[in-house]
């Protein structure tokens, strides 16, 4: 998981918006029907960034139906007490700041 989110972050900071989905979606897909406990978490930071992609290509109303996903999930399971909690709040720092430039 630390690596995905590292990935996830880089790709965010270099606006690699898709990428940054892919990444993390292939992550997703090792844990997605185990028991771990924030693989919803990480879903939602999957809709976090692929609001971004949809923005970039013009479809604003998707992007914000996305990214009610990520508020979500992100308001429910991020805390502290969570396996690399520094880069969940890092990664989404990024995503609220972008969200404030582009869906707000």
């Amino acid at each position: 998981m630390e690596e995905a989110l590292k990935e996830l972050i880089d790709n965010i900071k270099n606006a690699r918006y898709y990428d940054g989905h892919e990444d993390l979606e292939t992550y997703w897909h090792t844990i997605r029907k185990t028991d771990e406990p924030l693989k919803n978490l990480i879903k939602g930071f999957i809709n976090g960034v692929t609001a971004f992609e949809l923005v970039r290509r013009g479809k604003k109303e998707a992007a914000h139906r996305v990214w009610k996903a990520h508020v979500k999930w992100r308001e429910r399971l991020m805390c502290e007490e969570i396996a690399h909690y520094e880069l969940f709040v890092q990664a989404d720092s990024l995503l609220r700041n972008l969200h404030h430039e582009q869906l707000s």
